[in-house]
């Protein structure tokens, strides 16, 4: 008797929960469409593989959709940065030949394309100075061991990485950094520097490097031009920025970045209290420059 009651109630169970799955799935199938009452187009445009996303609705509990077409996205960057400063990646030293140079380049490329990369991101002007054929700026002491120096025989390396990165299908971007005139490692600093033939706008820091002043125009200019000289004659894919701010505390001993001249001027101009009375502005302006910076930078 026992039993038969257990199975009985068995039994009972799965015809319940048979029931209710078919009363959930009716009451899915089942609900009927909203009535539309607009004039149906007889040419409807045609959605490119359109995706369905659910719409929450307030106080509703049936599920709604919209359809909504989202951009293609064709594939994934998949980028490796390339250092010349302190021949970090290439060249791997400052004096190879032309030859050793190519065949370098050439390894790395292949390698990113044996592991499935899509672009390369080459550092071109790692302090003031070309990896290319420039009018504007010199040879970098990292490509030949000697600001100024062109290679011998003489060759354009970002044309040669340019060619060499299309021919694999790779992306080849140029890495460049706009405020560093001179790296520590970057040898002596020779008449053909732009840290000698711009020092007017250039401030030696307290661990040996040479910074152009990001505040003054004439660094802005300077920049500028770079740039629009290179993305006028390379065909490259992109263009990225390092050390775009201001160096490190560490690169200045602690000390705060040297552009007081600039930054005074900025200061007397009026422009960043302009909200200030007469009284305050003289006073702000008898504070220490140090103070004046961090004044501005919590305003800002």
């Amino acid at each position: 008797m026992r039993m038969n009651k257990l199975k009985l109630i068995v039994l009972l169970g799965v015809f319940a929960s048979y029931s209710t799955s078919c009363s959930v799935q009716n009451n899915v199938t089942k609900t009927p469409p909203a009535k539309n009452t607009t004039k149906p187009n007889t040419n409807p445009p045609k959605p490119k593989e359109p995706t369905s996303v659910p719409k929450p609705t307030a106080g509703n509990t049936a599920d709604e959709t919209f359809r909504t077409t989202l951009p293609e996205i064709k594939r994934e960057f998949r980028g490796a940065w390339i250092a010349s400063v302190a021949n970090i990646n290439w060249p791997s030293r400052n004096n190879l030949t032309v030859e050793e140079q190519k065949a370098e380049a050439i390894n790395m490329l292949d390698m990113l394309k044996d592991n499935n990369f899509n672009a390369a991101i080459f550092q071109i002007r790692p302090s003031a100075d070309a990896l290319y054929t420039s009018d504007i700026e010199p040879w970098s002491y990292f490509l030949t061991g000697e600001t100024g120096t062109a290679p011998y025989p003489n060759y354009d390396p970002l044309q040669f990485w340019i060619a060499e990165a299309h021919k694999r299908g790779l992306e080849l971007h140029v890495w460049l950094n706009p405020y560093r005139a001179h790296h520590t490692n970057g040898g002596t600093v020779n008449k053909l520097s732009m840290a000698n033939k711009l020092s007017d706008i250039v401030v030696r820091l307290k661990n040996g490097m040479y910074w152009f002043d990001p505040a003054n125009p004439k660094t802005q200019g300077h920049v500028s031009n770079v740039v629009k000289d290179i993305v006028k004659r390379y065909d490259i894919d992109a263009i990225h920025f390092d050390d775009y701010f201001y160096p490190y505390a560490t690169y200045n001993k602690g000390a705060d970045f040297p552009d007081n001249a600039t930054w005074n001027a900025y200061v007397n101009s009026g422009e960043p209290y302009q909200e200030q009375t007469g009284e305050e502005i003289t006073l702000i302006n008898s504070l220490s420059v140090s103070t004046k910076k961090s004044m501005q930078r919590k305003i800002m």
